[in-house]
C-alpha cells in the first residue's frame, strides 16, 4: 500500500510538470521577444520553440501580454529587493550608486534577453499591468534620487539638479544592455568606470 509520501510525491508530479513547462515558455517568449520585439512575435512563434501549436499555449497562460507582463514583473520585483538592500546599506551616497552600478550591469551582462525585454518592451502593456509596472520603475527612479539627493545634503555632491542627476545614472546603465553578453567585459569595473565617469561631474570640489 502506498504511503502517505509516496501520494503526496505521486501528486506533486503533474503540478511540477506543468510548472517546468510554464517556465519553459516564459523562457522561449522572453527569447523571442528580445529577439523580434514584443509585436513582432505571435504566439506561433513561441510555441514553435517550446514545440507546441499556438493553441495549446493557452492551457498554461492567459494571453501574449500576460506573457510579458509576467517577465517584466518579476524583474521588477528584484530589482526592487535589491535596491532596498542597498537603501539600507550603513554607506554614504557614492558606495551606494557604485553598489546599484555593480548589481545592475552585472545582472544586464548575465541576462542580456531580459535586459532587452525590460528597457524597451514593458510598455507595450495596457491597463492595470502597465500602471502596475510603471509604479514599480517609478520607485527605482525616485529611491536613487533620493540618494543622490543625500549625497548633495551630505556634501560629497555639489549642488544640482538631482532628477537630472538620476535620469542621467540611469541613462548610463541602461543604455549598456546592447553590448551585455561579451565575456571579456568585467561588470566590476565597467561599473566603476561607468560610475567615476559621472562622479567627476558630481563630486564637490573638496571631495576630489
Amino acid at each position: 500500500m502506498p504511503s502517505k509520501l509516496d501520494r503526496e510525491s505521486a501528486s506533486n508530479r503533474p503540478s511540477n510538470a506543468k510548472t517546468a513547462f510554464l517556465t519553459r515558455i516564459r523562457q522561449a517568449a522572453l527569447r523571442q521577444f528580445a529577439e523580434s520585439g514584443y509585436d513582432g512575435t505571435s504566439m506561433r512563434d513561441i510555441g514553435s520553440l517550446v514545440g507546441v501549436h499556438a493553441g495549446s499555449l493557452y492551457v498554461h497562460i492567459k494571453s501574449k501580454e500576460d506573457l510579458l507582463y509576467q517577465i517584466v514583473g518579476e524583474i521588477a520585483e528584484s530589482g526592487e529587493a535589491a535596491l532596498q538592500r542597498v537603501e539600507a546599506s550603513e554607506v554614504g551616497a557614492i558606495d551606494k550608486l557604485r553598489m546599484l552600478a555593480r548589481i545592475h550591469l552585472r545582472w544586464s551582462m548575465a541576462n542580456p534577453d531580459a535586459a532587452k525585454v525590460f528597457e524597451r518592451e514593458w510598455m507595450r502593456l495596457n491597463g492595470a499591468q502597465l500602471a502596475e509596472v510603471q509604479v514599480k520603475r517609478q520607485r527605482w527612479a525616485d529611491a536613487v534620487e533620493r540618494i543622490i539627493q543625500a549625497g548633495v545634503d551630505e556634501g560629497t555632491f555639489r549642488n544640482m539638479d538631482v532628477a537630472l542627476a538620476a535620469v542621467a545614472f540611469r541613462s548610463v546603465l541602461n543604455a549598456n544592455y546592447t553590448c551585455d553578453g561579451d565575456p571579456d567585459v568585467d561588470g566590476v569595473k565597467l561599473a566603476d568606470e561607468f560610475v567615476d565617469f559621472l562622479f567627476n561631474g558630481w563630486v564637490a570640489s573638496d571631495h576630489r
